[in-house]
């Protein structure tokens, strides 16, 4: 391409690595755009002719050499939007956002529909910024359309603000057309709680008499996180996750919104205290993180009960939310975790909640801009440091691990997706398909099966009065472990959580008659069917 003497030849020297598919692909642009270019305006509609051709590997190479192509003027719209009409969300969307003319925007916003969110459509109009804004308006007339616009703002940096205020009058003059009215608060919602102040005037409308607009109004203020409906929103979640549910997804996103109200949420604390009572141990460990980020300080002695829990993850969460609650009286049993319990994690929080305490100080409540941070490592978000609490352990290259006298070592035998226990009336069979999930199931000799539990089953053990199944999954950002008992009374069978992992177990031995070790997360803890985890072993 250095060298080719003329345009058909080097065109002709890249068709030789044109895929026959369009495979999205956009690596080498800005070069084979510079190589090219040295052709001047013959080059580049020799290329937009390629962008609109019947050769689909060809339209995407040439829409990405035409993006980092050097130069452009208006007289190239209407061929970069016919090139867009033929691939929806492609390359040639960017030169369309470099023009910026009227028909440039009009263009881009025409195509917004027609593709996926995440296109180069999507880029070319967040880079346009408030020039953009306004085209945009319109598509927040449909449900459909907002949600695609709605990306496109909250992408532009900096945010466009100043158009709020117009937004603001447009949303709450009632001789507007409706559709305008709910566009104007849609367009508002996809800023976010960074327009609160700009937008006071918003919650007089959930009194419109305009269903549609009350409805949308409130929808609104929620995303502006405004404390009028802060107590509503806090009052909409309820515990719902089964009892071995490690995400609680529901709980989770909406906790997680009553959380970013702050203060304004403390009304509704009472009605979150329900989270408290969950048969889930992972809603009862947001209820109580949640409680304490809103400063409901008349939680305090339900959540002080729950320093005494053998999930780390409720006693995790207790110990900070008592600390941001500034409950002196706890300091004593924080203590008491800050010396004894068997996660060094938890020993570490709670040390620094007890010298907080002791020194009559709350520790700092994580803030709305914190809690509404978009960075995927966001260290703040106290519900995300509950599902991915996990600190690598040492590698041991030995394999030889010890606690309380007892050396041991695990099996090098291949992990099996599925794993069974026989009794003299039938099996209990486990089954593990990673993020696709498993199950505990009963196959009674005589009978219909029975499935016990829905999780990932890594390995089933007999144990005093039935079995142990150790269930986890590791899978993207989601790690979690835990041990449950299995025992059969009266002719049915009963589960119980027995010891809860800082992550996912992939190895597990027997130590003893009802003593275990599970290594999880590189670290090896010792646990009994009754007393749950006992300890951390170290690799001598």
């Amino acid at each position: 391409m250095d060298t080719c003497p003329s345009l058909s030849a080097c065109l002709n020297l890249l068709g030789t690595v044109v895929p026959a598919e369009d495979n999205g692909e956009g690596s080498n642009s800005e070069k084979l755009a510079a190589l090219l270019a040295r052709f001047g305006e013959p080059a580049k509609q020799e290329l937009l002719k390629r962008a609109v051709g019947p050769h689909a590997g060809w339209r995407n190479v040439a829409g990405a050499v035409l993006s980092d192509w050097p130069s452009w003027s208006t007289v190239d719209v209407p061929k970069l939007r016919e090139a867009l009409q033929t691939q929806p969300g492609s390359w040639v969307a960017r030169p369309l956002g470099r023009i910026g003319t009227i028909e440039a925007i009009e263009a881009l916003v025409e195509d917004l529909p027609k593709s996926d969110s995440g296109n180069q459509t999507d880029f070319a109009l967040a880079q346009l910024g408030d020039k953009a804004v306004p085209y945009l308006l319109p598509l927040f007339d449909n449900e459909k359309t907002a949600r695609l616009a709605t990306g496109v703002l909250a992408s532009m940096k900096p945010l466009p603000t100043s158009f709020v205020p117009s937004w603001v009058r447009l949303a709450t003059d009632p001789h507007e057309p409706t559709k305008r009215r709910i566009a104007a608060l849609r367009a508002i919602a996809s800023i976010g709680y960074k327009t609160e102040t700009q937008s006071t005037d918003l919650k007089y409308l959930i009194r419109d008499p305009d269903l549609s607009i009350r409805n949308q109004a409130v929808s609104t203020l929620k995303a502006l996180r405004d404390p009028t409906v802060a107590v509503d929103v806090a009052r909409s979640c309820h515990p719902k996750a089964e009892r071995f549910d490690s995400l609680a997804l529901d709980s989770l996103l909406c906790l997680r919104d009553v959380a970013t109200f702050g203060d304004a949420a403390r009304g509704g604390g009472e009605q979150l205290l329900q989270f408290l009572h969950s048969e889930s141990n992972t809603e009862r460990a947001y209820g109580i993180t949640v409680l304490g980020v809103i400063g409901y300080s008349q939680a305090i002695p339900e959540i002080q009960a729950e320093l005494d829990s053998g999930d780390w993850r409720i006693v995790y969460a207790a110990i900070r939310s008592l600390g941001w609650l500034g409950a002196t009286g706890a300091a004593p049993s924080i203590e008491k975790i800050a010396s004894k319990h068997w996660l060094p994690e938890v020993r570490q929080e709670a040390a620094v909640v007890a010298a907080a305490l002791r020194s009559t100080r709350s520790l700092e409540r994580p803030t709305k801009d914190q809690l509404l941070s978009t960075n995927t490592e966001n260290r703040y978000d106290p519900f995300g440091q509950i599902l991915e609490f996990v600190r690598e352990g040492k590698r041991c290259t030995t394999n030889q691990w010890e606690w309380n006298g007892h050396r041991f070592a695990f099996s090098k035998e291949a992990f099996q997706r599925s794993s069974t226990l026989r009794f003299r009336d039938g099996s209990l069979v486990g089954t593990d398909h990673g993020e696709w999930g498993g199950e505990l199931a009963w196959l009674p000799g005589d009978g219909q099966p029975t499935v016990l539990m829905r999780d990932n089953i890594r390995t089933l053990m007999y144990a005093k009065e039935g079995a142990l199944a150790i269930s986890g999954l590791g899978h993207l950002g989601i790690r979690y472990g835990y041990a449950v008992k299995v025992s059969k009374t009266d002719g049915a069978w009963t589960l119980s959580e027995t010891a809860r992992f800082p992550a996912e177990p992939d190895q597990s031995t027997r130590l003893g008659e009802d003593l275990f070790a599970v290594r999880s997360s590189g670290r090896v803890f010792v646990f009994t069917s009754k007393g749950g985890i006992q300890g951390e072993a170290s690799c001598p």
